[in-house]
């Protein structure tokens, strides 16, 4: 599988991003165009393509920081889902980076986001239990309640704080 960064919205593979992004992500959970323009301008701030003969299987949104990394968005292609290709990348994502991944979920109230928290779980992430609120990315929309993910073991309390500071002030400056 191909790994490609997208560092632009001029990149050939941007658009295929944006129709994917759209498609798996309600618009409270979506970046404006600016707010992902802004992101792109961050050394902290990656967008990996994953391809398989050149076709576009999925991608990972993500924030690098010194102890953790932030999964801000993941999604696979409408067509490729179901076949084991989330398991695989985010398998990749982990070997490659050797830190502590941390991301979000929906918090568990029907059948789809039960299948999503056991999906990550089986891939080695652990439920963390902090009333954690995402803040919102659009003036129309409130703040959402999130459950926190993350790899290897559960975050303290000292790395929760930390998560919500680079949350508040790194990822959602914009």
């Amino acid at each position: 599988m191909d790994i490609l960064e997208i560092a632009q919205k001029q990149d050939p593979l941007y658009p295929t991003f944006e129709q994917i992004y759209t498609a798996s992500f309600p618009l409270f959970e979506q970046r404006t165009e600016e707010q992902q323009e802004q992101a792109f301008q961050s050394p902290n701030y990656h967008l990996v393509a994953y391809l398989k003969d050149n076709l576009f299987i999925g991608f990972i949104s993500y924030w690098d920081f010194s102890t953790y990394v932030y999964i801000e968005h993941f999604a696979i292609h409408e067509n490729f889902r179901g076949q084991g290709y989330g398991g695989l990348l985010l398998e990749d994502f982990n070997k490659r980076l050797n830190k502590i991944i941390l991301l979000e979920i929906d918090p568990i109230t029907d059948e789809t986001s039960s299948k999503r928290l056991k999906f990550y779980k089986k891939c080695g992430f652990f439920e963390n239990h902090y009333n954690h609120f995402h803040p919102p990315y659009r003036n129309t929309y409130r703040g959402h309640a999130l459950i926190i993910l993350t790899t290897e073991r559960q975050i303290t309390e000292d790395e929760y704080i930390q998560f919500g500071f680079d949350l508040r002030n790194i990822v959602m400056a914009n």
